[in-house]
């Protein structure tokens, strides 16, 4: 199954810190979702109650995507 085919598969690529999978993940969303998922994004590195872990995989997305253009 395609990433792209379930939210759950979207978010694994977007947080697996891996820029090639980001990047594909990111190439995918509408101009809307692409909105929505940079405010998690950023909501996730700021809020204390995600784990470091999960901050560190959302700054690695945001940095892959600002990457990208």
């Amino acid at each position: 199954m395609h990433f792209m085919e379930n939210i759950s598969g979207l978010w694994d690529a977007l947080l697996s810190e891996n820029p090639g999978l980001i990047r594909r993940a990111w190439g995918g969303l509408t101009d809307d979702e692409a909105r929505a998922v940079i405010a998690h994004l950023k909501k996730m590195v700021d809020d204390k109650t995600y784990s470091d872990g999960q901050r560190q995989a959302a700054r690695a997305a945001l940095e892959a995507i600002r990457e990208a253009g």
